[in-house]
């Protein structure tokens, strides 16, 4: 090799070493650009597996005195209508989702419940299975029971629906829907426990029917679980023994064509042993002029074991702890339960819902409730000791979703 060709070879090897260095850049430029593409489309790909969705309801109540129908007093309240709920959906795949409901209630100073928490999976044979934090499916409007708009009443009514003691269990359920020509059926079962102010709910079992065909809907339930009443929920554990059995029997249809509502519900809960066994039920009849809906409400409840009553203990009013405990001075004394237990009571509401939006209808309604005959109509004010024999309770509310 000569001369020139040993002056040539150092400039080529840089030369080559400088292309392969802008080749390697170029090569690290293209796969940031790749991978920043790849994060761009996954996080879009996370964010259409999102949604979000709400409700809310600002109310304000009153009645005309204190027998605390429906958590209603003398002064005009606004925490007793009020909350606010927010429902997060995640699909973890084209079958498979997660659902997490928390509501905020004004009575409770707005501090966060989560009603929902579940995973929810359909099958290939289109069978749905939930397991988690779930609604307790008793009634028409269970799924609604919070979200005022879905409802067309200012709140649901009382009678029906106060009489089961928590709204919500932990546990699984299983739905199917079997489609007709004109019509669907839904079968849902389900199955868990849950806990309310000390009381516990064990094997809560139970299942449901649905018919819906053209502007009718049927409906059929049945539960059934094991209460133990908590030490220190007097009297209550004087008439119930631990998993004392609790059956919960209800009907319903509704009737929607748009103009003309018809809602009805009766149910019958038992207990065995001396607390209540209630039957209740109501009527709702509204009609549609264009935005506005004036509807009407009788509802009504009846306890059916009030010969089942036993005595039972409780604090002496007279008692003298100065002087020795004894016959003459007793610190407990006997009462007949049916001063709490046995009850009947009728309500008669009347309102309007007009809807100011796509998304949102305030209501107007007013309620007189009266019929307790010469009971207490299982309401505490009465049982402490209030002697009214009416009461009347006057509501706005303002219901949205987003």
């Amino acid at each position: 090799m000569d001369l020139r060709a040993w002056q040539v070879l150092p400039i080529c090897l840089l030369s080559s070493a400088a292309m392969a260095d802008e080749a390697l850049e170029q090569r690290v430029n293209d796969l940031e650009q790749e991978v920043q593409v790849l994060r761009e489309q996954n996080q879009d790909s996370a964010f259409d597996r999102i949604s979000f969705n709400g409700f809310y309801s600002v109310g304000i109540n009153q009645a005309n005195n204190n027998l605390g129908y429906a958590g209603s007093t003398d002064e005009y309240d606004f925490n007793n209508l009020t909350l606010v709920g927010l429902q997060g959906d995640f699909a973890l795949a084209d079958s498979t989702s997660v659902t997490v409901q928390l509501v905020a209630r004004g009575e409770d100073d707005f501090s966060p419940d989560v009603e929902w928490a579940y995973l929810k999976h359909t099958f290939d044979n289109y069978i749905t299975v939930r397991g988690g934090k779930l609604r307790l499916p008793m009634y028409m409007y269970s799924d609604y029971l919070e979200v005022g708009y879905a409802q067309p009443w200012a709140r649901p009514p009382e009678e029906v629906y106060g009489f089961v003691p928590f709204n919500s269990f932990v546990g699984v359920d299983g739905s199917y829907d079997f489609e007709f020509d004109n019509s669907t059926l839904t079968l849902q079962g389900f199955w868990g426990q849950s806990e309310e102010d000390g009381t516990k709910y064990d094997d809560i079992l139970g299942a449901n029917l649905t018919w819906a065909i053209d502007d009718f809907t049927v409906r059929a339930v049945y539960g059934v679980t094991k209460i133990t009443v908590a030490d220190d929920n007097q009297p209550d554990t004087q008439v119930l023994d631990d998993k004392n059995k609790s059956d919960f029997l209800g009907a319903g249809f509704s009737y929607d064509n748009g103009s003309l509502l018809v809602v009805s519900e009766v149910t019958r809960a038992t207990v065995e042993g001396g607390y209540s066994d209630v039957d209740s039920g109501y009527l709702t009849l509204g009609y549609r002029f264009g935005k506005a809906m004036p509807y009407g409400t009788v509802a009504g409840m009846k306890t059916q074991d009030d010969d089942e009553r036993v005595d039972i203990f409780v604090s002496n009013p007279g008692y003298n702890p100065t002087l020795p405990e004894g016959p003459t001075n007793p610190s407990v004394v006997p009462v007949d339960s049916s001063f709490i237990y046995s009850g009947k009571r009728t309500s008669y509401s009347l309102g309007v819902r007009y809807e100011l939006l796509s998304n949102l209808a305030v209501k107007f309604d007013a309620t007189l409730v009266n019929g307790f005959g010469d009971t207490n109509g299982l309401m505490a004010s009465k049982v402490a000791g209030a002697t009214e024999d009416s009461t009347t309770v006057y509501s706005i509310v303002f219901d949205g979703v987003f």
